[in-house]
């Protein structure tokens, strides 16, 4: 069972970077399903929206290697020329914003 679902945003996520994303997870020990996203991002500065599927709080580890993982999402749309997510935020079940993650060193 998935432990996450990551929002499919079509004009921001192909299906490589989206292989990407759930291998950066993986690297993490979270699995990781895709979701038809309920919006699209237009704005330069957008946002990987993850929602955890788990019952409970996310563990310190998770939390902790989050900033990592979206450095290496960052590298991948860099790579390829893409304009790469701002930020990560992980989401419970019913919305709420459990966590935002911005690259180190970000204001």
């Amino acid at each position: 069972m998935a432990e996450a679902r990551i929002e499919e945003d079509p004009g921001r996520i192909d299906p490589d970077d989206m292989a990407a994303i759930i291998g950066a997870l993986d690297s993490i020990a979270v699995t990781a399903e895709t979701e038809p996203s309920p919006t699209t991002d237009t704005a330069q500065d957008w946002t990987l929206t993850l929602h955890w599927l788990q019952n409970g709080p996310v563990s310190s580890d998770t939390e902790a290697a989050l900033p990592q993982i979206l450095t290496r999402i960052r590298e991948h749309y860099t790579l390829k020329g893409a304009t790469p997510p701002a930020r990560l935020e992980l989401h419970d079940s019913d919305h709420h914003i459990l966590a935002t993650v911005t690259p180190p060193g970000a204001p």
